[in-house]
């Protein structure tokens, strides 16, 4: 639905300062927690595993400066659920550091026997740790590129972070799980009343061109947009379109030419639009 799109990219707007450059350059951790590690790849050179068709976190650059006995030399996302040393990998972009996805889901699994409880174990894990001070003082953001919304380690996450944007296809199976993920929010902002987990927004993702545009799309964005319906009020303004333009030509990413809309100025204008809702979401910036 473009969760990964939104996270690497959203990351890149805010490191570089938006589309023009202009904007404050924001200090940006991406924390990859799907399975499918395509934001891993989108800013790190993985390790393939033989055989195998996930891929393994990279040997970290600083091995060799680092001086702890109980690090292996390799860090993923997970390593926070477990107490285990963390060291964020650097980029080639100068304000984004990542944590790449386990790709592999079982170590998660293995936290508790108990299904039920893994969600609020991981919740307790993560909150702990987003509250570090030392966090806070590296790092303007955390974006988390989440599994798929029914899972127990993306209820977990929801349950810790502080606000969410969701990503939603024109067509019906993708619409009708914006009503259940936003009730899944209502029930997590119930336990939290005093700081409920804020929705920056739902961006309607691979819109057709308007020539493109079939009467089941026009129908499907009209149910998303309908204001007496139960996602309306947080539709965002602008249509992700211009999908063909912002499909990462080179992975790892290593410069702004990679990220092919920057040659595009339908999709730039895209780009402002979805940096300028992020900004004022969060640091309360109008531009």
């Amino acid at each position: 639905m473009g969760k990964t799109f939104l996270a690497s990219t959203i990351a890149y707007l805010l490191a570089t300062g938006g589309p023009d450059g202009k904007g404050v350059k924001r200090r940006v951790l991406v924390l990859d927690y799907d399975s499918q590690q395509d934001s891993s790849k989108a800013f790190l050179k993985m390790d393939a595993i033989p055989g195998d068709d996930e891929y393994a976190a990279p040997l970290h650059p600083e091995v060799d400066e680092i001086v702890d006995p109980e690090w292996s030399g390799r860090n993923t996302s997970t390593d926070i659920l477990f107490d285990s040393p963390v060291y964020e990998y650097p980029t080639a972009f100068e304000n984004i550091q990542v944590l790449p996805s386990e790709g592999n889901v079982d170590r998660v699994l293995s936290m508790t026997p108990q299904t039920a409880s893994l969600a609020p174990t991981i919740t307790t894990y993560m909150r702990t740790w987003f509250s570090d001070p030392e966090l806070a003082n590296d790092y303007d953001i955390v974006i988390v590129d989440n599994p798929p919304s029914k899972s127990p380690v993306s209820a977990g996450i929801l349950g810790a972070a502080t606000h969410v944007i969701i990503p939603t296809e024109p067509e019906y199976d993708s619409i009708d799980g914006v009503p259940m993920l936003l009730n899944r929010i209502a029930r997590i902002n119930e336990e939290r009343p005093d700081h409920p987990l804020e929705i920056v927004g739902v961006v309607p993702n691979k819109v057709p061109s308007k020539s493109r545009l079939t009467q089941k799309d026009e129908v499907a964005l009209a149910k998303l947009y309908d204001r007496n319906g139960p996602t309306g009020k947080y539709m965002s303004r602008f249509w992700l379109q211009q999908r063909n333009c912002y499909r990462v030509m080179e992975r790892p990413s290593v410069d702004e030419s990679h990220f092919n809309y920057v040659h595009n100025h339908h999709a730039l204008k895209e780009m402002q639009k979805l940096y300028e809702l992020v900004e004022s979401s969060l640091w309360g910036n109008e531009i």
